[in-house]
């Protein structure tokens, strides 16, 4: 098998590394490798993540690049990979490193997951900025994977080295599970409950729910996280049988989860896209979600749930209402997401599209 280095400098891989999208997204990433031919290896722990715009931790980042380039180099020269593939590099975590040592090696650089925001070239991110964009200017193929930052990337990078590939999962986990569904609908999430980005769709999603008590269903959280409790508030009101606080679901237990489930409510807001939402359907769970940022790369309008304008309640209500109420109609949605996913977004299509890509690099 081909060596490939692949690079997360938002949140590197490692064995002990707590369960996030972009970390199951790298490791998908790998697997779709495996499948044809490339062995991929990580390539530096070093983490360029700059939350906050802090000018003196986004100088002893770049520091800490300046003396890993050359180690880099050193242990690959003599057994140089086939190429370097960074996922998600973006002004607030940077690849600072590939593109140097990709062309040290003479190897291709790839970046999968880019993107690129103009209005970062000012203020507290400038200079990751200035990292991020010359790491698209030196790479080979750049990866987008919604249409969402595709659009933003072709002002950017030229249409020859720009590349579409749609998020995609392991759907045959979620084949053959037997369904599991009740006389009174479970509406699932699932979400890590973090602070930040994430917990702005509960206060929604309440408001939502607010607007369809008249109906019968009973609403499950799956994750755990620092902000449980800030997420249990926005339902404060509401009568303790109808809410499921479940915490942390091991993985091998989602498969059986999302089959119980009736519908799959997740707003989406600001989300880069969602795994959970290609998961929920391999499953047949229609969704409903909102028309924003990347959700529409993972959920098609019609095809595999309904999507509403952004932060409308009213919009995210009458959309479960309409599936709620019409159990044929949920239930061929259900099979229709199911069939989108398996057919199209499984990990062996993934597969394929990347084979056509690297080998177009001769890589």
């Amino acid at each position: 098998m081909k060596r490939v280095l692949l690079y997360a400098p938002m949140n590197p891989l490692r064995p002990d590394a707590p369960p996030s999208g972009d970390r199951a997204m790298t490791g998908l990433l790998a697997r779709a490798l495996d499948r044809i031919g490339y062995r991929a290896e990580p390539a530096s722990t070093l983490r360029t993540y700059d939350a906050t715009g802090d000018a003196a931790r986004q100088s002893a980042i770049a520091e800490a690049a300046k003396a890993e380039i050359p180690r880099l180099i050193a242990a690959h020269r003599a057994d140089p990979p086939a190429l370097w593939i960074t996922y998600l590099s973006y002004y607030k975590s940077p690849d600072h490193l590939g593109p140097e040592v990709a062309k040290a090696l003479g190897i291709p650089y790839v970046i999968v997951e880019a993107s690129d925001a103009p209005r970062r070239a000012t203020g507290d991110f400038a200079a990751p900025y200035a990292a991020a964009k010359a790491a698209l200017a030196a790479a080979d193929a750049v990866i987008a994977m919604t249409a969402h930052d595709a659009a933003m990337l072709r002002q950017a990078v030229p249409p020859e080295r720009l590349h579409i590939l749609p998020p995609f999962i392991d759907a045959a986990r979620f084949r053959d599970v037997p369904k599991k569904r009740g006389l009174t609908p479970l509406i699932l999430s699932v979400a890590m409950l973090r602070p930040g980005k994430k917990l702005a769709n509960f206060p929604l999603i309440a408001a939502a729910l607010a607007r369809i008590a008249d109906l019968k269903w009973f609403y499950v959280v799956a994750g755990g996280g620092a902000g449980e409790a800030e997420a249990r508030a926005a339902f404060a009101n509401f009568p303790a049988d109808r809410i499921t606080f479940m915490g942390a679901v091991p993985p091998d237990a989602m498969p059986a989860l999302y089959a119980r489930a009736d519908l799959y409510l997740w707003p989406g807001l600001k989300e880069a896209y969602g795994l959970s939402y290609l998961e929920a359907q391999a499953s047949g769970a229609p969704v409903v979600a909102c028309d924003t940022a990347g959700v529409p790369a993972v959920v098609e309008r019609g095809r595999g749930g309904l999507l509403s304008p952004a932060g409308d309640p009213d919009a995210l209500a009458q959309s479960l209402r309409i599936l709620l109420m019409n159990r044929q109609t949920r239930d061929i949605m259900g099979e229709v997401a199911a069939e989108f996913v398996h057919g199209e977004r499984d990990i062996a299509h993934a597969a394929q599209r990347l084979r056509g890509l690297l080998g177009s690099l001769g890589a």
